[in-house]
């Protein structure tokens, strides 16, 4: 059974300023967050995604995760975004999936 439940997924696209710190948007981070809005706005993915600054995990990034309390994915690269987007729609389906059935205008016997 496909999990319909609306999720978030969170894009770390922070930038650190220190040459020799490592950021998620000084590898990419911001690139990704906009190929996977696009991806889900394309598919219609019944996914929200937000940019958040900072996951803590700014040595392994570019980082994502599922919230509330999935796991991270890390070392994020655009060559990462088309089976991360056909993960996620395997997981929650489209939004055009989960539209209210409609109600009929008679009901059988009345």
């Amino acid at each position: 059974m496909t999990d319909k439940t609306p999720r978030l997924l969170v894009v770390c696209i922070n930038r650190r300023f220190q040459a020799d710190k490592p950021s998620c948007a000084g590898r990419g981070g911001e690139g990704i967050a906009d190929a996977l809005e696009a991806g889900i706005a394309q598919r219609n993915i019944n996914i929200t995604l937000k940019r958040m600054i900072c996951l803590g995990r700014c040595e392994e990034g570019p980082n994502a995760r599922l919230a509330p309390g999935g796991d991270f994915m890390t070392g994020l690269t655009l060559d990462d975004v088309p089976a991360l987007l056909d993960d996620l729609e395997k997981l929650h389906g489209t939004r055009d999936d989960t539209a209210a059935p409609s109600i009929p205008d008679s009901l059988p016997g009345t």
